[in-house]
């Protein structure tokens, strides 16, 4: 595996540069080359949302305060690790709510985003009840991930590459030339991302906590994720 990722590295940084302008001169052709790599996750990340509504300002901001220090003691005694809790957009301001399809004031309103990752997915029942006990606590999204993904991301864009040499060769064979040296390579970061945002995710909602009552145990069957790389890459056409 490693002489295969010294391979992809090297073409990578050692193809020869060549201008827009050249490029339209040279005989080439273009290819995407796709690898995905199917993976056992080890995590799970949460993302919840803290939020509070009172009559008054420093209410709603007292009152969130109490929330997200029982929130924190919860995850603490759930032997989250500390490392991967965090805090964001912490907010407070002016709610709203609608009445006879008019937005009237309705306190104010204190909110905040907080993440973990567990590892430990036969954890995964208590502590969603346990959340769910919580006013206030609302979970937004749940997804899987694993701790090697950089790793199996490696693999992945090696086998890419090697993809898109394959299938330049093929194109060449078919016209009846041959492809030669690699022109110009990159990675398709935009297509990974996009891929990535609808295969890892799986979003619940508030609503669905009712199916999870306390004391019942929940089994996880968290099956595989993908892992893609899409790599662009030009290769010049010769003559046989």
């Amino acid at each position: 595996m490693a002489r295969w990722s010294f391979l992809a590295f090297a073409l990578l940084f050692a193809v020869p540069e060549i201008r827009p302008d050249d490029e339209r001169n040279v005989p080439h052709v273009t290819v995407y080359g796709t690898a995905t790599i199917q993976v056992t996750p080890n995590q799970m990340m949460w993302f919840l949302v803290v939020r509070n509504v009172d009559p008054s300002s420093a209410g709603a901001a007292e009152a969130h305060g109490t929330i997200v220090a029982k929130l924190k003691a919860f995850l603490r005694q759930s032997q989250i690790a500390e490392e991967t809790i965090q805090t964001s957009r912490m907010q407070l301001g002016e709610s709203f709510k609608f009445t006879r399809n008019e937005r009237v004031p309705d306190g104010y309103a204190a909110s905040t985003d907080v993440r973990f990752t567990l590892d430990n997915f036969a954890r995964y029942a208590s502590i969603w009840t346990g959340l769910s006990e919580i006013p206030g606590v609302q979970i937004r999204n749940v997804s899987l991930d694993s701790s090697e993904r950089i790793k199996y991301q490696n693999e992945a864009r090696t086998k890419a590459v090697l993809a898109a040499r394959d299938k330049a060769k093929a194109i060449a064979e078919t016209l009846g030339m041959q492809a030669g040296l690699p022109l110009a390579v990159e990675e398709d970061i935009s297509a990974v991302e996009a891929f990535r945002a609808v295969t890892t995710n799986t979003t619940v909602n508030s609503e669905s906590m009712a199916a999870f009552p306390s004391g019942t145990d929940q089994s996880v069957a968290p099956g595989t994720i993908p892992v893609m790389v899409r790599v662009k890459a030009v290769f010049s056409l010769s003559k046989k």
